[in-house]
């Protein structure tokens, strides 16, 4: 049985890019770690830690929190934004756990890769989808073998691919 309180942002970007990696990596199956693209974004990691204070919180860590306006900006970086919609649902899920554990009124985010910056509303109607979202990927994660290997656009550059082709 999977617990839910295990789900990490990275677990969400994974499921939103692709079920199987994300099956994969809920069960502690490593990605190619010596794949270019894996190691590339070790390095990005690792040059951000350096210029960024990194906000853990519970089982979270994302790249940082601040005021705006009278409000919370969780600021998250990627080396690319090739798939806007799973960077977008993770930082939701941030916002999600920071405005329930601390019983925030407004917070807001955004995600910035290069010159790309998408801006996430914390509203209500976010937080649903999230939740929704939330409850999705902990199903999802029960079930006890893999889904069937589906081919999709980010295939190529994925570090799970020897686990499906």
């Amino acid at each position: 049985m999977f617990d839910p309180s295990l789900i990490t942002g990275t677990l969400i970007n994974y499921y939103t890019t692709c079920k199987r990696e994300a099956w994969l990596y809920s069960r502690k199956i490593s990605a190619d770690q010596w794949d270019e693209n894996i190691l590339m974004g070790k390095a990005l990691a690792d040059i951000k830690e350096e210029q960024l204070q990194q906000f853990p919180f519970s089982n979270l860590k994302f790249d940082k929190i601040g005021k705006q306006r009278g409000h919370y900006l969780v600021t998250e970086y990627k080396k690319s934004m090739k798939n806007p919609d799973a960077a977008k649902m993770q930082l939701l899920f941030y916002m999600w756990q920071l405005k329930n554990a601390l019983k925030l009124k407004e917070i807001n985010g955004k995600v910035i890769s290069g010159k790309k910056v998408v801006y996430v509303e914390g509203n209500e109607e976010n937080m649903v989808s999230i939740e929704a979202l939330i409850d999705e990927v902990s199903d999802f994660l029960n079930t006890p073998k893999s889904p069937p290997f589906e081919e999709n656009r980010f295939c190529k550059n994925c570090g799970y691919r020897d686990y499906c082709l």
